[in-house]
């Protein structure tokens, strides 16, 4: 008799029912192997992602060091116009901080109208790109700075444009050789002129001065004449000083080099201006800074002597008693250059005079040919060395003698 409630199955039925619970087992394995297998992949596709992941920080950690060090300065703005990237070189040239632009508007830090094709705004507004110009690139604070750029769109994988970027270099080096190119060219050219104009004036100067000398021969020695031929003929000498002086100038410099002490050198013409100082009772004050160790080193002795004398003659001249002459002697071993100051506390010269002081001719003094700073120059270029030039009227001027002088053992 059959309980109530329980389950009567007969065999059939059992044996079927074990074959379910089987095939269940059988599937529930199954799902998880096939579960495991995903996981597996699931695990090598992060792996994967993460490896992309890793090399996508480091391709854009590469492009940002690259961006940030590139020897042009960089400017890059979003479409709203606001400054986004600023790199290094940009800081360089323009002495801002890329924490200070970041974030502001480009005409907020380089004020220019948005209708002149002369900065990334004008790519901005008109969608043109600009190809290597050149322009003054203002600050805010009203300095300007000459440079070459060029603009171009930033575009998305897409092609959208998301950004216009600025790149640009300093031309300040540049333009001081262009000067300099000038400035030779110059020289050269009026070197030409005075060499000719001297080896014309030489031949009737001395006729003038053969005729003098006769004239002053046949004269007595009480005629009132007599004093008006002696200036004739001394006069015709002073003449003659300069044509020679500027044949001199003229020539071409072949140093001859020796091995010598510079401080010697320096030296020996501080203790000829000083002599002279004192002859004329002059109230100038001569200071000497220099080294203590002597090396010797290989230059043209006489040449060399001529440009520090014309220096500090120049300097002596310079100054309205009581004044100061300082000579300063610094070494840069490691570069091999010596570096010979001469201060004077004397007028100064006017900036609009800074850039025709090295021209024959040019001088501010009454007296004098306005040779001397031209022969200090030429000798300098042929030791293959500077001259530099510091100045403020009413204060005084510096001048600078760098020269790559070799050591010798």
């Amino acid at each position: 008799m059959q309980r109530s409630g329980e389950l009567n199955l007969n065999d059939k039925q059992l044996f079927e029912l074990v074959q379910v619970f089987e095939g269940f087992s059988q599937a529930s394995h199954s799902f998880v192997e096939s579960y495991r297998v995903l996981e597996q992949r699931i695990g090598n596709l992060t792996s994967q992602l993460d490896d992309q992941a890793r090399l996508l920080q480091r391709t854009e950690s590469f492009l940002s060091s690259i961006l940030a060090q590139a020897p042009v300065g960089i400017i890059v703005i979003n479409l709203d116009g606001i400054i986004s990237l600023f790199n290094t070189y940009a800081e360089n040239i323009t002495g801002l901080s890329s924490i200070d632009v970041i974030g502001k508007q480009y005409q907020e830090v380089f004020p220019i109208a948005v209708t002149e094709p002369m900065s990334a705004l004008f790519t901005l507004e008109n969608g043109s790109i600009i190809e290597q110009h050149e322009k003054e690139l203002i600050l805010a604070n009203d300095t300007s700075y000459p440079v070459r750029f060029s603009t171009s769109w930033v575009f998305e994988e897409n092609g959208d444009r998301i950004a216009v970027m600025e790149v640009f270099e300093d031309l300040r080096d540049l333009r001081k050789v262009q000067k300099k190119m000038e400035q030779n060219a110059n020289l050269a050219s009026l070197g030409e002129m005075a060499a000719q104009v001297a080896h014309e004036l030489r031949n009737p100067l001395a006729g003038v001065q053969g005729f003098a000398q006769f004239l002053l021969e046949d004269i007595g020695e009480d005629d009132p004449n007599r004093v008006t031929i002696e200036k004739i003929i001394i006069g015709v000498q002073d003449i003659d000083r300069i044509a020679r002086t500027l044949l001199e100038f003229t020539s071409p410099i072949s140093p001859e080099m020796d091995k010598t002490d510079i401080l010697n050198i320096i030296n020996m013409e501080l203790d000829l201006i000083q002599s002279e100082i004192d002859a004329s009772k002059r109230d100038i004050t001569v200071i000497r800074k220099f080294p203590e160790e002597n090396i010797p080193v290989s230059c043209d002795t006489h040449l060399l002597k001529q440009a520090v004398l014309n220096l500090l003659k120049n300097a002596m001249h310079a100054i309205d008693d009581p004044g100061t002459i300082t000579v300063e002697l610094h070494w840069n071993l490691l570069k091999n250059r010596v570096r010979c100051r001469v201060k004077d506390t004397g007028k100064g010269i006017k900036p609009e005079n800074l850039g025709k002081i090295f021209y024959p001719f040019f001088t501010t003094r009454t007296t004098g040919t306005g040779l001397g700073l031209s022969m200090v120059k030429k000798i300098i270029d042929a030791h293959q060395g500077e001259i530099l030039v510091d100045s403020i009227p009413g204060k005084g001027s510096t001048f600078e003698l760098i020269l790559p002088i070799a050591r010798i053992a």
